[in-house]
C-alpha cells in the first residue's frame, strides 16, 4: 500500500485538497508527470484555488515545460498578486525561457 492510499484510501470522491496535497507528495518524490494529473484534478474542482496554480507551475518546471510553468504561475500572480513567492517562482522560470 503507498504513503497516498495509506493517507486517503481507495476514496472515489476526493477533494481538491485531497488532491492536491498527492500532487505535492509526488512533486518531492519526483514524479511530476503524475503530480501535474493530481493538480489537474485539484483544478478542475477548485478553478479559483492559486496555490492549485502555483503548485502545478513548480511541476511544469521541474519537467522542463517552461511555457506551462510561465501561464500557470501568471494565473497564480493575477489571483494573488501580492504573494512573493509567486514572482520567485515566475523569475525562476523567466531564467529558461529568456
Amino acid at each position: 500500500m503507498s504513503f497516498l492510499e495509506k493517507i486517503f484510501g481507495k476514496k472515489e470522491n476526493k477533494t481538491a485538497c485531497e488532491y492536491a496535497l498527492a500532487g505535492e507528495y509526488l512533486c518531492a518524490k519526483g514524479q511530476s508527470n503524475k503530480a501535474i494529473k493530481e493538480f489537474d484534478k485539484a483544478i478542475a474542482l477548485e478553478p479559483d484555488n492559486d496555490m492549485f496554480y502555483a503548485s502545478r507551475s513548480k511541476a511544469y518546471k521541474n519537467i522542463e515545460k517552461y511555457q506551462e510553468a510561465l501561464k500557470d504561475i501568471e494565473i497564480a500572480l493575477k489571483m494573488q498578486p501580492e504573494v512573493a513567492l509567486y514572482r520567485k517562482i515566475k523569475r525562476q522560470i523567466m531564467v529558461f525561457i529568456d
